[in-house]
């Protein structure tokens, strides 16, 4: 008997139906997938026989074939396990088929018939939801993450027994419903053990507190430059303490990737705040930017929505800090594999922090470097101008006095948080209806059209390309952070002294 079971696949972070049929005949007992399944697939074999026996449930000893089409499109997963064991059960009578023309099914089978967490499950039921399908049976343990996905009725279950008495018509499984989304959040805060750090902490640093404010409410990229222990780490590590917090979509799309890379757990089945995402200067380039033989998320796309934060840029491979300039410029990373393309979101702001030489204390006024000018050079040229143009603003770090350190007056995150929100709103409004929210994605033609320049203006813009050695990339970098700082004191227009202070974030001091 044939039968025909609706499933899914992934490529990337995009997911397509898969139609599981199978076909239990007369013959030597035999078990065959065809249709290009990988090893997990073909293994399927040695999970779905315990499976079924230990439900109590009947394994054919008949010729039993699966095709998973269409079958000339590569496929991978365990999630193929319950949609091959259901295909099994309703080719050898033991479920009438007219009960499962409308599920879809995902999920990895344990030996003793449970089902278990499996990776890319939203990506997949959101997909399903596209296609028409009216209702997906998964998991229990990738409920909240599929309940992200509205308008699909989603079925949650515990073991395999579970579903064959409700495909049966015995007891029926209830349809999962959204819970209210603030307890979601609580749970995801208390089990990723979360510390909010507050600029409060950080004294002495006013006017890069300042810079790192501005670079937050129009999510520019910022490299921090200074000698050791001048606050830059303590800065970068307290950006998301300022951002807004994460709407649905950006939830979703968020959660999607944490999903495919594997990344999600029990405690934390949804992403619900911003990513802070810091990899070690001995990174590969697969993960930093992504790939592997399956392709999978790097660090740059699992920061999407949040900050990446590279501590130490100078130490890292100079061949991977270039390979961030064209995920700098157009937000995504696209990696082709076996002739295939397979696009990840990279909407990350950059947080970068250097020292100036490679014993840090090049330029301090209170210690003395220890390298030569050629290895201060070398070390600087590690960030080539290429990269250095495509990261909006340069801030230059001093040494922290003592008296700094008494002061009791510093900005704590909640209060630059005000002034973020409020100009991210301003933003917001402005662009409504646009491809565009923040400033840092302004076109050309946006620069032109929300950051007019006047005839003065105009003569300072002359003055500092000149003296700076700046070029029309880095001129609409300026002038785009000007729009920013003209956000953040509640100005429409950009005046000439918000375009003085962007111009000096790109003078350089290392």
């Amino acid at each position: 008997m044939l039968s025909k079971i609706c499933s899914a696949f992934l490529r990337g972070v995009e997911a397509f139906p898969v139609s599981v049929e199978t076909d239990i005949s007369r013959g030597m007992p035999t078990f065959n997938i065809v249709g290009q399944a990988d090893t997990t697939i073909k293994e399927a074999r040695e999970r779905i026989r315990p499976a079924l026996v230990n439900t109590g449930l009947e394994y054919p000893c008949s010729r039993i074939t699966i095709n998973m089409s269409p079958a000339g499109v590569r496929k991978r997963g365990s999630h193929f396990d319950l949609p091959i064991a259901i295909g099994i059960l309703a080719s050898s009578r033991q479920l009438p088929l007219r009960s499962l023309a409308e599920y879809c099914f995902l999920g990895e089978l344990s030996l003793d018939g449970s089902l278990v967490r499996t990776d890319g499950i939203l990506p997949m039921v959101m997909a399903m939801q596209r296609y028409g399908v009216r209702r997906i049976i998964l998991p229990a343990a990738n409920r909240q993450e599929a309940l992200l996905a509205s308008g699909i009725e989603i079925y949650a279950a515990d073991n395999l027994g579970q579903i064959v008495d409700h495909l049966r018509g015995g007891k029926q499984m209830e349809r999962e419903r959204p819970a209210t989304f603030e307890p979601v959040k609580e749970i995801c805060a208390r089990s990723a053990n979360i510390r909010r750090l507050d600029f409060a902490d950080v004294k002495g640093q006013e006017n890069a507190k300042r810079a790192v404010m501005i670079a937050a409410a129009g999510g520019h990229g910022i490299l921090m430059t200074g000698s050791p222990s001048t606050g830059k780490t303590m800065l970068a590590e307290r950006v998301v303490s300022v951002m807004p917090e994460m709407d649905f979509d950006e939830i979703v799309n968020t959660t999607i990737l944490y999903s495919v890379a594997g990344l999600l757990t029990e405690d934390i089945p949804v992403i619900t705040n911003r990513p802070f995402r810091r990899p070690h200067h001995r990174i590969t380039p697969a993960g930093l930017l992504g790939g592997g033989s399956v392709p999978k998320p790097g660090e740059i796309s699992l920061a999407s929505q949040g900050v990446l934060f590279l501590d130490e840029i100078g130490e890292f491979d100079r061949n991977l800090i270039d390979a961030l300039r064209t995920p700098l410029e157009s937000k995504s990373i696209t990696l082709v594999r076996r002739g295939i393309s397979h696009v990840f979101p990279a909407e990350f702001m950059l947080v970068a922090a250097s020292n100036p030489c490679k014993c840090g204390y090049y330029g301090d006024p209170n210690h003395e470097c220890k390298c030569t000018d050629r290895e201060v050079e070398r070390y600087q040229k590690k960030l080539s101008g290429p990269v250095l143009d495509r990261i909006d603003m340069h801030v230059y770090l001093q040494p922290v006095e003592y008296e700094s350190l008494e002061d009791t007056t510093v900005m704590s995150s909640a209060e630059m948080a005000k002034f973020i929100d409020e100009a991210r709103r301003r933003q917001a409004e402005r662009y409504a209806g646009m491809s565009i929210s923040l400033n840092h994605q302004l076109s050309e033609r946006m620069v032109e059209e929300f950051c007019p320049l006047d005839g003065k203006m105009r003569r300072l813009v002359s003055q500092a390309y000149q003296k700076l050695k700046l070029n029309p990339r880095t001129l609409m970098k300026v002038r785009r952070v000007a729009r920013t700082i003209a956000d953040l004191e509640g100005s429409e227009q950009v005046e000439m002294k918000h375009l003085a202070e962007a111009f000096a974030y790109r003078e350089s001091r290392r």
